[in-house]
């Protein structure tokens, strides 16, 4: 059975929300979640709803990292801190994985430090699934890394490579470099050598992509570098919102507007699971010696439970082993990659 350790003490709404996803997951998929945080407020939240003790158990962790602390607290004075103390539970073989709402840079230098970095990995990098009409691309950086140089843009393509063929099934994924023209010699210093170092490593590199091009489905992986990356992502959050807050208005100003969205309630509902981060639960620290999952620090019970199952599914396919076997191999034969 999978052992998930869940940071409890993270999020808008921990403890509750992550109690609340702990015992929904445990029923639904037949894992084990384990509680890492403050005992005393944990243990109220856990009475209020059945579970099966055998699934669902605390371990105590007497602090936390709030989000206005600099996340390499943990290394020093929060030794006890719930996210290293997840982290810990994967690295001593309690947890297959370790999750948490809290503070990313916390997770990442956790990851880091805690599990080590992967041979062949200079730095991990965030994995965030993009959704797209037909399915979804793996987006890194995510933020884990704002100043790369241009081969850790080929580490990042490479463990992409290796996430969409183990977890997504496919068996050549398309990976693509992030840049403001689709033309091989367009962008600034590290995205145009980073292109050469893509063009020569062993992976179906496919070229530059623009931004307009991230939810079209034009490649399985797409590469930036994590100050990018971020910047992207919460654009397109805002986007999203601004459409919301644009359609709410529309129907405050017409009948008939009100009367098209209620006839199309299905279809729209669909329309916002398959662009809701919820709906993916969170993203993936790639490149640790473990599975490790930042997730959004507004998630509620039912983005916690999809993060989850998501990074159970990574634990069951064997991701983290087959990015070893696989970087190790690469490195023999293309010592370029690292």
């Amino acid at each position: 059975m999978t052992v998930i350790a869940l940071d409890a003490m993270g999020g808008d709404f921990a403890p509750r929300a992550p109690v609340e996803a702990a015992v929904m997951a445990s029923r639904e998929a037949g894992c084990s979640v384990i509680l890492v945080g403050d005992r005393e407020r944990i243990e109220p939240e856990l009475r209020k709803r059945a579970h099966d003790s055998a699934r669902v158990r605390l371990h105590h962790a007497p602090q936390q990292i709030s989000m206005d602390e600099a996340p390499t607290s943990l290394l020093r004075g929060k030794t006890g801190a719930s996210v290293r103390v997840a982290v810990e539970l994967v690295r001593g073989g309690e947890a297959q994985a370790a999750l948490s709402a809290g503070h990313t840079g916390a997770m990442m230098v956790a990851g880091k430090h805690v599990l080590r970095t992967l041979e062949g990995i200079e730095r991990p990098a965030i994995g965030t699934l993009l959704p797209w009409k037909r399915g979804v691309t793996l987006f890194l950086d995510s933020g884990a890394n704002v100043d790369c140089k241009p081969h850790y843009l080929v580490q990042f393509a490479a463990m992409g490579d290796v996430y969409a063929r183990t977890v997504l099934g496919i068996e050549e994924p398309r990976v693509a470099l992030l840049n403001n023209g689709s033309e091989p010699g367009k962008g600034n210093e590290l995205t145009r050598e980073a292109y050469g170092l893509l063009t020569g490593a062993p992976l179906r590199f496919v070229g530059n992509l623009e931004a307009r091009d991230l939810f079209r489905g034009k490649a399985d992986v797409i590469v930036a570098d994590g100050f990018v990356g971020n910047l992207v992502l919460k654009t397109a959050e805002a986007a999203n919102d601004q459409v919301r807050a644009l359609t709410r208005v529309a129907m405050a100003i017409s009948p008939f507007a009100r009367l098209g969205y209620w006839l199309m309630q299905r279809v729209y509902r669909g329309i916002e699971r398959r662009k809701d981060y919820r709906e993916a639960g969170g993203s993936l620290l790639l490149g640790v010696n473990g599975v490790a999952m930042v997730c959004h620090g507004s998630s509620n019970a039912r983005a916690l439970r999809n993060a989850i199952f998501a990074a159970g599914r990574c634990v069951e396919k064997g991701l983290v082993p087959r990015m070893v076997e696989e970087f190790r191999r690469r490195q023999r034969s293309r010592p370029a990659l690292g």
